[in-house]
């Protein structure tokens, strides 16, 4: 059907409709930011992921834990942390003893060797390990595994000590934290 009116001889019924996407007024669509939203949620998650995959992290505090550089390439298991700042001995975040002058109170360590109360803060960890590991498995799954993060400036003799403290509350295998230098 062929209509030979043109279109100003048509009337306002007979005329074409209107395309319903003409040009942009402010007010007619508002601009959706959904697929946008949802891109930056999943950059976001990426991220977030990515910057806490990392099993031990050492919190770096100014001036409070400084740890040595290394050239290292292997990565860290999952682990007890022990972190021997100039001030604290600190055990998976909670403050354990206090650190004066680069040595423990002689209070704490009642033969020279073994500090108390890290020790018995290391045995309720390993205790609560393998009750989480089930009492089929028991003591053949704890591994005995412990992170150390030592201060540069701490004397040898307080890391030997809390390295003894590990051992006789059966944490054998250690690690030490350090920072990794541009050739790792």
């Amino acid at each position: 059907m062929v209509d030979s009116k043109s279109l100003d001889q048509m009337t306002e019924d007979e005329l074409p409709k209107k395309n319903k996407k003409g040009p942009w007024t402010p007010g007619d669509n508002p601009l959706t930011i959904t697929s946008l939203m949802d891109a930056l949620t999943i950059i976001l998650i990426f991220l977030l992921k990515s910057y806490g995959s990392d099993p031990m992290q050492v919190p770096q505090k100014k001036n409070e834990l400084m740890v040595p550089k290394s050239d290292t390439m292997s990565n860290m298991v999952e682990c007890v942390d022990i972190q021997i700042s100039r001030t604290t001995i600190v055990v998976k975040g909670k403050k354990i003893v206090g650190v004066n002058n680069g040595s423990v109170s002689s209070s704490d360590t009642p033969d020279g060797f073994t500090i108390k109360s890290l020790k018995d803060a290391l045995d309720e960890i390993r205790q609560k390990e393998i009750e989480a590991k089930g009492a089929a498995a028991g003591e053949q799954a704890f591994q005995g595994d412990a992170f150390i993060a030592a201060d540069t400036n701490i004397p040898w003799k307080l890391v030997n000590q809390v390295m003894m403290t590990c051992t006789r509350a059966k944490y054998i295998r250690f690690s030490f934290a350090v920072v990794k230098t541009r050739g790792g």
